[in-house]
This record gives C-alpha cells, sequence and structure tokens, in this order.
C-alpha cells in the first residue's frame, strides 16, 4: 500500500465476504465528503466476532484487491489477513498510527456496526485513537444513530456522519441469495460474481 504522503486516511475494515457496491459507495462518499486522501481497505483475517465459517482469508483480499484497483482513491492492506490471531480493530489502528505518525485516521463503518460499538474490544480506547464516520443503511434506524453519534459525541468522542443514505446491500444478504440460487450479479463487481459462481464458494455455506 501506499500512503506515505497522505495526511487523511480513511479505513474500511471488515470481513469483505464478499465485498460488494455498497462498501465502494459508501468509501467513495466518505473520502470525498470529509475530502480524505484515500481509503485503506482492509480485510479480516480471523474474526473474534463471527461465528460461522468465513471465506480464506486469501480469496477475500482476493476480492478485495480487484474491487480498488481501478479507483486512485483506494488501497488495500494484508496486514490482518496474514494474522494468525484474532483481527482487532484497536491493535489494527495502533499498528498504522506508529507507522504513520503524521496521518489522521478516520474509520469507516455501517450505522449498525456503530450502534453495537460497545461489543467492539476495547471499544472506548478505540474510539478515542481516531474519527468515526457511520452511514446509514436502512431509514427504520435513522433515529437510533442520531441518537448514538450525539450520545459518543457528548462522552468526548469524534464520530460523524457520512451523509450517504439507505443502500441496503449486506454480503449476509448476498451470501443468502447465492445460497437460495438466486441471482445478486448487480450487488457486485462482476469479475468477483463471476469467481462466486465458478468456484461455488456459497453454494454449501
Amino acid at each position: 500500500m501506499d500512503i506515505s504522503n497522505c495526511r487523511n486516511i480513511g479505513i474500511m475494515g471488515g470481513s469483505f465476504d464478499p465485498i460488494h457496491i455498497g462498501h465502494l459507495a459508501m468509501a467513495q462518499e466518505a473520502c470525498e465528503y470529509f475530502g480524505l486522501d484515500k481509503i485503506l481497505f482492509i480485510p479480516t483475517g480471523k474474526s473474534p466476532h463471527k461465528d460461522r465459517k468465513m471465506t480464506s482469508p486469501e480469496k477475500r483480499l482476493e476480492w478485495v484487491k480487484t474491487a480498488v484497483k481501478d479507483n486512485p482513491l483506494f488501497e488495500y492492506s494484508d496486514y490482518e489477513s496474514r494474522k494468525k490471531t484474532p483481527s482487532y480493530t484497536l491493535e489494527t489502528i495502533e499498528y498504522l498510527q506508529n507507522i504513520y505518525s503524521e496521518v489522521k485516521f478516520y474509520y469507516i463503518l455501517g450505522e449498525d456496526s456503530l450502534l453495537e460499538i460497545e461489543t467492539w474490544y476495547r471499544y472506548e480506547e478505540l474510539l478515542s485513537k481516531c474519527v468515526f464516520l457511520a452511514a446509514r443503511r436502512s431509514p427504520s434506524w435513522e433515529d437510533a444513530l442520531n441518537k448514538k453519534i450525539q450520545e459518543l459525541i457528548s462522552r468526548g468522542f469524534d464520530v460523524r456522519e457520512i451523509p450517504f443514505r439507505f443502500l441496503e446491500i449486506s454480503s449476509t444478504e448476498i451470501r443468502g441469495k447465492f445460497k437460495a440460487g438466486q441471482n445478486p450479479r448487480y450487488y457486485l463487481l462482476q469479475n468477483i460474481y463471476k469467481d462466486i459462481l465458478e468456484e461455488k464458494i456459497y453454494n454449501e455455506e
């Protein structure tokens, strides 16, 4: 990854199982609205939160590379993919801050993740490390998101909303469509969609 000349970096973490157009649109919106220099996509290696068996870290990293390669604002990191231990966001942020001490980091996440932030590993310490940018994904959660943001701000954390409107696509839904024999082709970049079909990745999930 090449972020050495950047000062404001957005981080998109997650399992990306698979990465889809909602992730990419959210990243682009955050980058443009907050004037970020780059968005760094970091697929989880071994997640401490996922009970299900995930697609291999190598495959998910391959998809992320495919998804970001044509956008000069997007980069990827294999830091978590290479780890043998569970991937905690706090440790990843600290790792990046130790290397890029002059960079200001912005962590991008969906509203569902922010609403459950108390379940994250050492979440208060994590919130104090960088700016959190939350995107709306469903109109039904709009009030809950606003309340959560205001609550966290009142506690001294820098949390902001990305003006991103209701693109209700999730990796869980995509996997379910593949498993049910439905067609989510327009939720994904076509190279990734074809790869999933050819390798039958979600058929037996």
